[in-house]
C-alpha cells in the first residue's frame, strides 16, 4: 500500500482526497502544513491523527514514512518542493502547472528518471476514460476546420480582489493568474488532441495586481485554427466546440470534458457523456498515478506520453506568456 502525503490544504486537496478514497493501492497518511494549527485542523478533517502532521517539509521528505506526495501549493513553489521529494525517492503528483518554466519541468523529469520514481502533472482531462471517446468522436465529424476551447470561470476570490485585497490566485509573485490557473487546461487539451501547433498567437488582459485576469490564444494548424479563451473574472455559459465538415463535438468544461455531445450536419445531437462529481475526475488522474508507480514497466509508454504532453504544454505556456506580456517577479 502506497503511503501518500499532501502538501497544501485548499479545497482542491479535500476534493482530491475524497476521490482518492475510491482508488486502490494508496492511502493518505501524512499532512504537511506551514503551521501546526492549520495542519492539525486539516488532519482532523481527513480523519488522521495529530501524529500525521508535519511542519518541516525536509524532515517529511527524509522520514521514510511516505512513498508518494500530492503537491497543491502556489505555482511558484512547485519546482522546489517537487525536487526535494524526488531527490529523496518519493513519487510526486504535482498540481497543474507542474512548473512555471519548461526548463524546470525537464529538470524534474530528469531527476525522477535518475531516482527511479514517478513525476506526474495533475491535469484532469487526458486522464479521463472519456478522453479516448472524445478523440474517437472527432474522427467521425469529417474534415476538421476549427476548434474553440473556452474555460471562463468566475473566481470565488474575485470579490476579494474587488475589495482591494490580493488573493493568491491574482498574485503574480506566486506565478499565478488566469493563464496559469485555467488557461493551462485549454493549452494542454489542444496539444493532447491536435499536437504541437505550427504557430501561436496570444493576448492577455491584466488586473491592477499585475496578474492576468483573462486572455486568449490561437493555435494555428495545417487543418485550421484552435481558438482558446479563458477568464477568472467572468462565467461563460458557452461550451467548447470542435468543428468538422459533417458535424461537431461540444463539451464543457475543458478541464473535465463533461456534457459531451456529437452533432450531425442536420443539428441533431447525441449525448456521449453527461456529468460526474469533481472528485471522480480527480480519482481518475490519481488512479493513473498509482498505476505508473506500481507497474512502471507495463505503463512506461503511457507514462512517457504524459511526460511529453506536459513538456510540450509547458513550452506552449511559456510562448503564450512571452507573446501576451505575462511576467512573474520570481522568474
Amino acid at each position: 500500500m502506497l503511503r501518500l502525503a499532501t502538501v497544501g490544504s485548499g479545497m482542491i486537496v479535500s476534493l482530491f482526497l475524497k476521490g482518492l478514497s475510491g482508488v486502490s493501492g494508496i492511502i493518505h497518511t501524512a499532512v504537511y502544513s506551514r503551521t501546526r494549527e492549520r495542519g492539525e485542523t486539516f488532519a482532523a478533517e481527513q480523519g488522521l491523527p495529530l501524529s500525521a502532521v508535519w511542519t518541516d517539509m525536509k524532515a517529511l521528505a527524509e522520514s521514510n514514512t511516505i512513498d508518494a506526495v500530492y503537491i497543491a501549493t502556489p505555482n511558484r513553489f512547485h519546482a522546489e518542493q517537487a525536487e526535494l521529494f524526488l531527490r529523496n525517492g518519493i513519487h510526486v503528483l504535482c498540481e497543474k502547472p507542474a512548473t512555471v518554466t519548461p526548463e524546470q519541468l525537464i529538470r524534474l523529469q530528469m531527476i525522477a528518471s535518475e531516482k527511479g520514481v514517478i513525476f506526474m502533472e495533475a491535469i484532469m482531462a487526458p486522464h479521463q476514460p472519456r478522453f479516448s471517446v472524445l478523440k474517437d468522436e472527432i474522427t467521425k465529424i469529417g474534415r476538421l476546420s476549427g476548434a474553440q476551447l473556452n474555460f471562463s470561470q468566475y473566481s470565488s476570490r474575485y470579490p476579494a480582489y474587488l475589495e482591494g485585497r490580493t488573493p493568491n490566485i491574482f498574485d503574480p509573485s506566486l506565478c499565478a493568474g488566469a493563464l496559469m490557473d485555467i488557461g493551462v487546461y485549454c493549452v494542454n487539451l489542444a496539444i493532447a488532441l491536435f499536437g504541437v501547433p505550427d504557430r501561436i498567437e496570444a493576448s492577455a488582459h491584466f488586473l491592477s495586481t499585475g496578474a492576468d485576469g483573462a486572455g486568449s490564444a490561437l493555435f494555428v494548424y495545417p487543418w485550421g485554427d484552435c481558438q482558446m479563451n479563458w477568464s477568472k473574472t467572468a462565467q461563460s455559459r458557452i461550451p467548447s466546440e470542435i468543428l468538422g465538415d459533417s458535424g461537431a463535438v461540444t463539451f464543457s468544461p475543458v478541464s473535465r470534458i463533461l456534457e459531451m455531445l456529437r452533432w450531425n450536419s442536420e443539428g441533431d445531437a447525441n449525448l456521449l457523456f453527461g456529468q460526474e462529481p469533481h472528485e471522480v475526475s480527480l480519482a481518475n488522474e490519481a488512479r493513473d498515478f498509482v498505476r505508473f508507480i506500481l507497474d512502471p514497466v507495463g505503463t512506461r509508454e503511457e507514462y512517457e506520453h504524459f511526460a511529453s504532453l506536459s513538456r510540450e504544454s509547458a513550452k506552449a505556456m511559456e510562448t503564450i506568456r512571452r507573446l501576451s506580456g505575462i511576467r512573474f517577479p520570481a522568474q
